[in-house]
């Protein structure tokens, strides 16, 4: 299987389709997985340096946890366009499009929770120590990201959303 290039089992080439790029076939493998990752590691880390400052002030982790939360909005946004693909192509009314919703719920709230703390810390980014506000509101955005995963795992563990049993990567 080329990056560049598609070819079907009956050997017509053509180039990917935009929306395959998107959701990985390139590469063969499902590409929302590979990067929802990044802005769950970055909320907690984010969780971790507040709370880290609480117990000894410390702006510059202040001011890290701040930058971030940006690395994590970005993050979340490719994470988010990823899933949109994969929802899209789902069987509407299905079960599986149904708990996809329900994820996708789960973590849009999540990340209104973080986008909010973001704009409330931006203008104390440099303070010593983070405010309870924003530990409280992270650590219950953190909270519903994580049912959110969760209800993902049931996705691929469960229903086999995007999981394939076969094909160019065969066991040794």
């Amino acid at each position: 299987m080329s990056l560049l290039r598609y070819r079907s089992p009956t050997g017509e080439e053509r180039p990917w389709r935009f929306v395959e790029i998107v959701q990985g076939k390139p590469l063969g493998h499902p590409s929302h997985t590979m990067f929802v990752h990044f802005p769950v590691a970055l909320y907690l880390a984010v969780l971790v340096f507040d709370v880290m400052t609480r117990i000894e002030s410390d702006p510059a982790l202040v001011r890290a946890a701040s930058y971030l939360m940006i690395g994590a909005a970005a993050g979340t946004v490719v994470a988010a366009i990823t899933g949109l693909v994969d929802w899209w192509g789902m069987v509407p009314g299905s079960s599986k499009r149904r708990l996809a919703t329900r994820h996708m719920l789960f973590q849009i709230t999540a990340a209104v929770f973080f986008l909010i703390v973001l704009a409330l810390r931006w203008g104390d980014r440099d303070a010593p120590q983070a405010e309870i506000t924003w530990i409280a509101l992270e650590a219950i955005g953190y909270l519903i990201l994580t049912v959110g995963q969760w209800l993902g795992g049931i996705l691929v563990y469960e229903k086999g959303m995007r999981v394939s049993t076969g094909g160019a990567r065969e066991a040794a």
